[in-house]
């Protein structure tokens, strides 16, 4: 096995642990990480702060933020075994679905949290954007090499 698999393969893991992880934190703590969040980016978008729903966008944009990282490793991990666009579309995205099921069926279970058909979609859609990024990078890197991917 190479370097960059094996490199990947720990990130990946890595990764999962720091989704799940943040999934089996029960709501308070969750809560009180989404505060610090909400203060720090208040200082950059004040109208953050006195929206009702600051609390709620913090929340979501964390879901497709940490999924859009998940994408793009996925992604980098699609790359070194499969062939084809629609490969390397495709297997991510399942993965990363799976990976999203898993994550809300875990909050089913933890203390003031709730599992959420809409968080899945917020996920699946950071994982595709992630996908979409990685895919145009080296898709963009083997034409000005002069191949095709």
């Amino acid at each position: 096995m190479n370097k960059k698999k094996i490199i990947l393969g720990i990130l990946i893991v890595a990764w999962l642990c720091f989704i799940w992880g943040h999934s089996l934190q029960p709501a308070v703590v969750s809560d009180g990480e989404s505060g610090v969040f909400l203060e720090f980016f208040s200082k950059f978008i004040p109208a953050l702060k006195n929206a009702e729903d600051g609390m709620f966008i913090i929340r979501k944009a964390a879901h497709f933020t940490e999924y859009t990282v998940l994408g793009a490793l996925l992604t980098g991990n699609a790359i070194l075994y499969v062939r084809g666009f629609v490969n390397r579309f495709f297997h991510p995205a399942f993965a990363g679905l799976a990976v999203s099921f898993v994550d809300e069926t875990i909050q089913l279970f933890v203390e003031g949290r709730s599992g959420q058909v809409s968080d899945m979609w917020i996920d699946f859609a950071g994982v595709c954007l992630g996908i979409l990024v990685i895919l145009a990078i080296v898709n963009n890197k083997g034409r000005a090499h002069g191949r095709n991917y």
